[in-house]
C-alpha cells in the first residue's frame, strides 16, 4: 500500500532489528490494536499494510487467531474503501490460515477471489502466490496431479517476474508433490534445485523445509542414514529459528525413523513431543499422522491396547478432515 509511513532514525532502527522478536513479543497486543484502529478510522491501506507485515511473526509463533482477526478487520476496511489490492492481500492471508487449520475448501474459495483481483490489477506476483495456495489446497486434499498443474503455472509466472524466492518455493512444492506420487527421480531433481536456490538466497527456513522433503525421499528409497541426516538438519534449523510448527514435522519424521530401527524409546519420545505441539497449534492433520505413527510403534512393541487407542484417534481425526469438520478452537 501507499499509506504514509514513519521511519525511525537509524539508531533506533538498528536497536530494534538487532533483536526483532523481543520487540514483537512486547508490542504484539499494541500492534493488533493498531490494526483495529486503522481499520476503524482509516486509512484502509494502513490497516491491511500493517496486518500483512505482521504475518511472518504470527506465522513463526502460530498465532493463528490474531492473524485471522487482524486480516478480517483489515479486509472489511479495504472492501468498504474499495481498496482492491488490500482486499486481495487480506483474502490470500486469510486463506493461509484456513490451510493451516485444514479448511481446504474455504481456503480455495478465498484464493480464487484473490487471484481474480490480482489479475485485474496486473499484479503477476500476487496472482502467482494465490495460484500456489490453490496448489497447496489441492495437494493437501489428495489431488496431486491438479496440484502439479497449479505449481507449474505459478513457477512460469515467477520465472517471468524474476522472483527467485517464488521460484524456490514453487520448485520445492513440485518436488514435494512428486514425492507423494512416489516419483523419486523427479522429486530429487526439483528439490535439488530448490535447495540450491535456498542456499543462494541465504534462506535458512527454506533449506529446512527442503531438507525435510529430502529426508522423506531417502526414507522412501530405504536409505535411513541419509533420511536421519536430513531430518536432523531440518530440526536443527527450525529449533534455531524458533519454528515449533515445522520442527514438529521434523520430530515426527525422526520419531518414525528411530522406531523403524527398533529404537522405540527415542521414537516414542519424539513422536509424543510432535503430537503435543500439533495439538497445541491446532494442526489436526499433523496430529493424525503422529497418532498413526505412535499406534504403529506400540503395535510393533506388542502393546495392542495402547496401539488400538492411538490408531483409533488417527482414524477419527482423518474422518473429520474428510468431512470438512472445522478445526477445534
Amino acid at each position: 500500500g501507499a499509506a504514509p509511513r514513519w521511519r525511525p532514525d537509524d539508531g533506533l532502527l538498528g536497536r530494534l532489528t538487532a533483536d526483532p522478536l523481543t520487540w514483537f513479543d512486547a508490542e504484539r497486543e499494541a500492534l493488533v490494536e493498531a490494526v483495529r484502529l486503522a481499520a476503524s478510522h482509516g486509512p484502509a491501506q494502513a490497516a491491511w499494510g500493517l496486518a500483512a507485515t505482521l504475518v511472518p511473526y504470527f506465522d513463526l509463533h502460530c498465532r493463528l487467531e490474531e492473524w485471522r482477526l487482524t486480516h478480517q478487520v483489515a479486509l472489511d476496511s479495504a472492501a468498504a474503501a474499495g481498496d482492491r489490492r488490500g482486499e486481495a492481500a487480506m483474502l490470500r492471508g486469510l486463506a493461509q490460515v484456513s490451510l493451516y487449520q485444514d479448511r481446504y475448501a474455504e481456503a480455495a474459495g478465498m484464493l480464487r477471489r484473490a487471484r481474480v483481483i490480482f489479475r485485474e490489477l496486473g499484479d503477476a506476483r500476487g496472482e502467482a502466490i494465490s495460484i500456489c495456495g490453490l496448489g497447496a489446497a489441492d495437494e493437501f486434499s489428495g489431488r496431486h496431479r491438479r496440484a502439479l498443474g497449479w505449481f507449474r503455472h505459478a513457477l512460469a509466472m515467477f520465472l517471468a517476474e524474476g522472483d527467485v524466492d517464488g521460484e524456490a518455493y514453487a520448485r520445492q512444492a513440485i518436488g514435494r508433490v512428486h514425492l507423494s506420487l512416489q516419483d523419486l527421480g523427479q522429486a530429487s531433481r526439483w528439490l535439488g534445485e530448490a535447495l540450491r536456490l535456498a542456499g543462494e538466497l541465504g534462506d535458512d527456513h527454506r533449506e529446512g523445509c527442503v531438507s525435510m522433503q529430502f529426508g522423506r525421499l531417502h526414507t522412501l528409497a530405504a536409505e535411513p542414514d541419509e533420511a536421519m541426516r536430513f531430518q536432523g538438519r531440518a530440526l536443527d534449523i527450525f529449533e534455531t529459528l524458533g519454528d515449533r510448527h515445522c520442527g514438529a514435522y521434523a520430530l515426527r519424521s525422526l520419531g518414525g525413523l528411530h522406531a523403524a530401527r527398533g529404537d522405540r524409546s527415542h521414537g516414542s519420545a519424539e513422536l509424543q513431543r510432535s503430537l503435543e505441539i500439533f495439538q497445541q497449534l491446532g494442526d489436526r492433520s499433523g496430529e493424525a499422522d503422529a497418532f498413526q505413527a505412535l499406534g504403529e510403534l506400540y503395535r510393533a512393541a506388542g502393546r495392542p491396547m495402547l496401539a488400538a487407542h492411538y490408531l483409533h484417534r488417527a482414524v477419527d481425526l482423518r474422518s473429520q478432515l474428510r468431512a470438512g469438520a472445522p478445526a477445534a478452537g
